[in-house]
């Protein structure tokens, strides 16, 4: 029997839109040294300090649905950016009619810190070789600085204590394995679950960006440095600030290190702009370098256009990651 033409028609367009899914997976994971699973090959006594791990700043922001042009800053969600090797997720819990939610600044990002958290033991659970960090801050302009929001983080966390890991100066790619990492920028009740920081800091001073310290549980203050400049004056303002703590990650010994490419430019947030001068610039200086970087928070992570601009989210991930150091 003949077969009909619209038949052959469909099984062309099936097969090839099989071949373009299976491109596209293929090229995230082959294309960012195998980002699903690229921590699992590593040696158990690596320092989780000397790691290049990319980061994702504000990362549940695909949710958000109000003023996105102004409040969007990653186009993946939560799993994606798991998928396209992001293992440290910087979170705004606040709690807003009795819920734990996420949110930037005061626009929900319509997914909840237990679902996020959820979505991330689930990976680990399919990829017991990785780890996560998850970098949280009280997102007071969304409750008003609700009282409650230490009780309730306490509640979520110890709820949650068999998944996560306390930090320790040293700490191992083995300890961390399985395990997710919070580091909170607020105390909370019954804290920490990991560490909280003390001493972060936006500005300039180098100085002061290498002063922060971890507070854990049990144990002795561990040094910390941070850059999140977020607010510069152009794109070399920005860019120095980054290549300075690339640079001293890189001359290392470091401690663990996050060092935000995310950031926005203008009075309204522009955070394309930012991306599009920022990530490819790290990008190129990392792969160039062939050192460390520490914990890069990028805006975009894993997408290299969005929103009709250049972005560079995808580069900057396989710059960090291939080949993995």
């Amino acid at each position: 029997m003949k077969t009909p033409r619209y038949l052959i028609f469909f099984l062309i367009f099936a097969s090839l839109s099989c071949s373009v899914r299976l491109d596209l997976e293929g090229d995230i994971i082959a294309g960012a040294e195998g980002a699903v699973a690229w921590m699992t090959p590593l040696p158990d006594d690596r320092p989780v300090a000397s790691l290049s791990i990319p980061g994702a700043h504000d990362a549940a922001t695909a949710g958000v649905t109000a003023w996105k042009t102004w409040t969007q800053t990653q186009d993946l969600d939560i799993a994606a950016l798991w998928n396209c090797g992001v293992r440290a997720f910087d979170l705004r819990p606040a709690l807003v009619g009795g819920t734990m939610g996420i949110y930037h600044d005061k626009y929900s990002c319509n997914v909840t810190f237990p679902e996020v958290m959820k979505a991330l033991i689930l990976a680990l659970e399919k990829h017991p070789g990785e780890g996560a960090i998850v970098l949280i801050r009280h997102e007071e302009e969304a409750d008003g600085n609700n009282p409650e929001w230490g009780a309730e983080m306490g509640r979520c966390l110890a709820g949650l204590r068999e998944h996560l890991v306390d930090y320790r100066d040293g700490l191992t790619l083995g300890q961390l394995r399985g395990k997710i990492l919070v580091l909170s920028r607020n105390e909370y009740a019954g804290g920490p679950h990991g560490a909280y920081i003390k001493g972060w800091t936006s500005g300039t001073d180098v100085s002061a960006q290498k002063r922060a310290l971890l507070m854990v549980r049990d144990g002795p203050t561990c040094p910390f440095w941070v850059q999140d400049y977020y607010h510069p004056n152009g794109a070399e303002d920005k860019w120095a600030q980054v290549k300075g703590l690339l640079d001293a990650v890189g001359a290392g010994p470091a401690p663990l290190t996050v060092n935000h490419a995310s950031g926005y430019v203008g009075t309204l947030p522009d955070y394309r702009s930012n991306a599009r001068d920022i990530n490819a610039r790290a990008a190129e200086y990392i792969r160039a370098s062939g050192k460390s970087a520490g914990i890069v928070m990028m805006d975009f992570a894993g997408v290299d256009r969005s929103g009709g601009k250049e972005v560079a989210g995808k580069t900057l991930i396989k710059a960090l990651l291939g080949p993995v150091r």
